[in-house]
């Protein structure tokens, strides 16, 4: 618009599309264009025909066929954007821009659709096409003239629209009608008899969609026969209609025109009217749909997406879904489709087209869209990139660590095992372990236990510094923690990351804080007890190999340049220590396995083990940390550990004895410099487990 008003001002008029390559196949005398917007780089398509001479008959049914585009408004015709008549070169061309399309039979050949894909997707092409001429026919009282393949186009979301409109003529076919005047441009095996041989009377006399009807069924043979016609002969092969579309087929191809079926009644079809219109049709009218139609449909909708061409669900379905989904449309079980759609696509198209969604999805304050988002992370994420993840989806999910409603936050700690990998190591270390920290002493059990096995999962994105300084903190908290699957998920995660301890850790903080959980009431602690102190006792038998082996070779070179009174002296020590040294050698008892192997607690398996988050064993004392104070060791007795309802649980004199070594652990462990992640002093007492307040 304002380009023709630039023209009209002050210049000459400049085409404000750009022509990009054209397709191999257009209707009629048409070339069918590429284009893109100047202004903004939208898509379009571009028609463009020429010719010398003005007034020649394909540039007067290309201006009949522009004139009646702009006027037609339908879902299924080809919608009107801009047009141009120019002279180039001494010829007149004319410029027809709509929206971006396709020609059908090229989107037929790249689908390559069979079976039951195939009659879906052909069934929902066809009534569109049907719709569109019965609007034409019935509503408009018109004439298309021409329907065959290379009429119908495809949008990006695989809907097919009608166009060719340069024969659209009145029904009553007035003198200065061009199907009237230009039938020739009509192909002689669409053609039907009357049309053939120019009985415009019996055209007149019969109804305004009996050569249209001809058309139609026409282009049913090419649709199903994936071929264009060649001769009226064609449309005696009937072999790949489809059965319960043959009756309708045979009545549009009547030789009388009177008795040819109404496209309105081919609509009606029932092959027509499949599974797939069914649901496009639902998602296209969901605004008008109440609260129960949506929640019925979007509970069946994962067991009829099986059944849609892959195409069909991420060029047609993904974008109505995203749409309800952003704009409140559709209920949160709707997540669930929006992932089985988008597991159709590459990282990329997923980051494109999901991705932001899920995004805004995530900013939402429903609490049911955020938990079914959380509930299918395993689906998607792996397609999120490291700056999607950081810039669009953790800032929006990282509410969710304090959410009022537990299981909410239970969902975003074990979203965290997914998206950790691709997170930077500074989010992790100056943000996730904030909120973990926070977690390990929550009311509810099994996010306690949970934090547990995700820090254990974590420690190899948090850096070597970051897990000597945090985790030991970390995982002798959990050690005190009244849940007794706490207490095991802190024993494995400590033999699961034994080679970040050094030597003099294992010796001073970890095994003092290990060894009264050998003692446990409940046995699963007291076997995990003891499989972590084998761990760590070869690490420390290890270690004394190496010191040994250092020693002695320390020994051997000093006896080397001291000389004999040196050497005599240390000829004893080097013979005891190679004494040691192949005392050890071969009598090391076997380890567990391989870290790797130590990993086999997960998320899943611990929540089996927690169930409903039970309240600890009954017996199940937790070991009581240092008192603030000199005092005399405390009994078990004195401690009511808090369960995880709040109540206090029934006492128990099983680790009676704990006391001393928790204090020693804690008198003998340095403390780490503070980092603002949750763990700076190892000898914090754990909030939930112990009543600090009993302790004499």
């Amino acid at each position: 618009m304002f380009a023709k008003l630039t023209a009209l001002v002050g210049g000459g008029y400049t085409f404000p599309y750009v022509i990009e390559e054209p397709y191999d196949s257009a209707w009629g005398q048409w070339t069918h264009y590429r284009g893109k917007s100047k202004e903004d780089n939208s898509p379009v398509s571009i028609f463009k025909i020429s010719a010398t001479d003005p007034n020649d008959r394909k540039l007067v049914c290309a201006r009949n066929g522009v004139k009646r585009l702009k006027m037609l408004r339908h879902p299924n015709i080809l919608a009107f954007k801009d047009s141009s008549e120019t002279t180039e070169k001494g010829a007149t061309a004319i410029m027809l821009v709509t929206e971006p399309v396709k020609p059908l039979k090229d989107v037929l050949k790249e689908l390559e659709l069979e079976g039951q894909h195939r009659d879906e997707y052909f069934a929902m092409g066809m009534l569109h096409i049907t719709n569109a001429v019965s609007f034409l026919n019935n509503d408009c009282k018109l004439i298309h003239g021409n329907i065959c393949m290379a009429a119908v186009v495809v949008t990006a979301s695989l809907d097919w629209k009608l166009s060719g409109f340069d024969l659209l003529s009145e029904h009553s076919l007035p003198p200065d009608q061009q199907l009237q005047n230009s039938a020739w441009m009509v192909g002689n095996q669409y053609k039907p008899a009357e049309l053939a041989r120019s009985e415009w009377e019996v055209i007149r006399q019969g109804p305004p969609w009996a050569v249209d009807a001809w058309g139609l069924g026409c282009l049913t043979q090419e649709v199903f026969s994936c071929t264009e016609m060649s001769s009226v002969e064609n449309l005696r092969h009937t072999d790949l209609i489809p059965p319960a579309l043959l009756q309708d087929y045979q009545k549009l191809l009547s030789s009388a025109p009177a008795r040819r079926l109404n496209p309105a009644k081919v609509a009606q079809s029932r092959f027509l009217n499949n599974r797939l219109v069914d649901v496009v049709a639902f998602m296209e009218n969901i605004a008008v749909k109440d609260s129960v139609e949506k929640e019925s449909f979007f509970r069946r909708l994962p067991t009829l997406l099986p059944a849609i061409p892959a195409a069909v669900a991420v060029g047609k379905l993904l974008p109505l879904l995203s749409s309800a989904l952003e704009f409140g449309g559709a209920p949160p079980l709707a997540v669930s489709s929006l992932m089985v759609i988008g597991g159709h696509l590459s990282g990329d198209e997923f980051n494109k087209r999901v991705v932001p969604c899920l995004s805004k999805l995530f900013a939402s304050a429903d609490r049911g869209l955020r938990r079914s988002l959380l509930e299918s992370m395993d689906q998607y994420a792996q397609h999120l990139t490291t700056s999607v993840i950081e810039e669009q989806i953790y800032p929006q999910l990282q509410t969710g660590f304090t959410d009022t409603h537990a299981y909410i936050r239970e969902l975003t700690l074990k979203s965290m095992l997914v998206l950790a990998p691709k997170m930077a190591n500074k989010t992790l270390v100056s943000s996730v372990l904030k909120h973990l920290s926070k977690l390990q002493v929550d009311e509810e059990p099994s996010i306690r236990a949970n934090t547990t096995v995700l820090l254990g999962n974590m420690a190899s994105y948090l850096g070597d510094s970051t897990c000597r300084r945090v985790l030991p903190n970390a995982f002798t908290r959990a050690l005190k923690d009244a849940f007794p699957p706490a207490r095991i998920a802190g024993l494995r995660a400590l033999a699961a990351t034994k080679q970040y301890y050094s030597p003099e850790d294992a010796a001073v903080r970890l095994l003092p804080a290990v060894c009264p959980l050998a003692m446990d009431a409940i046995p699963e602690v007291r076997q995990a007890s003891l499989l972590c102190m084998d761990s760590f006792v070869m690490l420390l038998k290890e270690e004394e190999e190496q010191r040994r082996t250092r020693e002695a070779a320390a020994a051997e070179s000093a006896g080397a340049m001291g000389g004999a009174a040196t050497g005599a002296g240390t000829g004893p020590a080097a013979a005891g220590t190679g004494g040691a040294a192949s005392y050890f050698v071969g009598q090391a008892p076997a380890v567990l396995g391989a870290t790797s192997s130590m990993l086999t607690w997960a998320v899943s398996g611990l929540m089996n083990t927690v169930g409903g988050a039970t309240p600890a064993a009954p017996g199940a004392t937790p070991v009581p940390a240092a008192a603030p104070a000199p005092a005399p060791a405390a009994t078990a007795s004195a401690l009511k550990p808090v369960s995880p309802g709040g109540s206090a649980a029934a006492p128990s004199a099983a680790r009676s004895g704990a006391t001393p070594s928790a204090t020693a652990s804690a008198a003998g462990g340095a403390k780490a410099t503070s980092a603002g992640d949750g763990w700076d002093d190892d000898d914090e007492a754990f909030e939930v487990g112990i009543d600090l307040t009993r302790v004499k």
